[in-house]
């Protein structure tokens, strides 16, 4: 278990989003989640590579389960990477006390860092997201990322707000999932990276433009099927070389333009409060990369209703779309 500064040493490069398997049951598929956590922490590309693994984000889940199989999920995750990388805990909850009682579970556990996304379902006062993030900062001994998520809090904290919250000690991290690059650099200008690390929330789509101006990482999922170009974007971004940045995130974006293609064909999402800021995958993308992380030979099942999962006729496609990306297709 990391100290706060520490896990904010350590909060660049590449955030690691770790899937959760389903068994034909639906239920949590155990020996598939060791597994895919060991096909990450073994790979021989990713030795002393910048990783943080990041478990029961929304791409892990964390809401389609009950407390105990998050739990267990964490357990398993904590145990299984064992070290190899700083592990950080998505432990919101929509109340302060719950999200303290999973934070102090995770803190446990033994992870190095906790994601907490700004309350949700509720309307909070600003002064309440703050006595929120306090309270937790307050609570748990491990340093603390805001995941700063407008589409899944419906609330979004601006420059000078998160410049207050990187005063207390613990908060060490900064999770941005803005979709507007002058907003996201206002951000980057405003926080003292002394106080706070800040990576793009929305991965390779923000910080193909960011990391010119100081972000330094990007979550991605890429380590569950094309470990090879999240670790090329990343040195492209470090060494600020733009062709080489524009050529890798052009190879990404095949898979991402198959995702879109496929969302197109099917129902949208029916309303939203942002809807300038909710992209019409989000229904699909947890679906279509455990299907890519399963044509590259990770166990991960299909996801949790309600949730879409990709139709057997549409892997073909995404077959031929893992090949041209250079993937381990087996």
């Amino acid at each position: 278990m990391m100290k706060p500064q520490e896990f904010k040493s350590k909060l660049k490069g590449i955030v690691h989003l770790a899937l959760t398997p389903f068994d034909t049951d639906g239920n949590v598929d155990v020996p598939a989640l060791k597994e895919s956590v060991r096909m990450v922490t073994q790979n021989p590309l990713l030795k002393g590579e910048d990783v943080v693994f990041l478990a029961m984000g929304t791409t892990g889940e964390f809401y389609a389960m009950n407390e105990s199989e998050n739990r267990q999920v964490i357990d398993v995750v904590t145990q299984e990477v064992n070290g190899t990388f700083p592990v950080m805990i998505g432990s919101a909850r929509a109340g302060t006390r719950y999200t303290i009682e999973m934070s102090k579970y995770a803190q446990s556990a033994g992870a190095d860092g906790l994601l907490i996304v700004h309350p949700y379902y509720a309307m909070p006062t600003l002064d309440g997201v703050m006595r929120h993030y306090a309270a937790i900062a307050d609570a748990v001994d491990i340093g603390i990322c805001i995941y700063n998520n407008p589409t899944t809090s419906k609330l979004w904290l601006n420059a000078q707000q998160l410049r207050k919250l990187s005063q207390i000690d613990t908060i060490v991290g900064l999770k941005e999932n803005t979709n507007n690059p002058m907003a996201f650099l206002n951000i980057l200008q405003t926080l003292d990276p002394n106080d706070i690390a800040t990576f793009a929330g929305l991965g390779h789509f923000m910080y193909q433009f960011m990391c010119f101006s100081g972000c330094g990482g990007f979550v991605t999922e890429l380590l569950n099927y094309a470990p090879h170009l999240a670790v090329d974007l990343y040195h492209a971004g470090k060494a600020k070389d733009a062709d080489r940045v524009r050529a890798v995130c052009d190879r990404i974006m095949l898979f991402w333009n198959w995702v879109f293609a496929l969302a197109a064909k099917n129902s949208p999402i029916p309303s939203v409060l942002t809807p300038g800021q909710t992209p019409s995958d989000m229904p699909f993308y947890q679906a279509a990369n455990k299907a890519a992380a399963k044509l590259c030979g990770m166990p991960c099942g299909t996801t949790r209703e309600p949730m879409e999962n990709i139709p057997e006729t549409e892997l073909p496609g995404l077959r031929k779309i893992l090949e041209q990306m250079g993937c381990a297709v087996v």
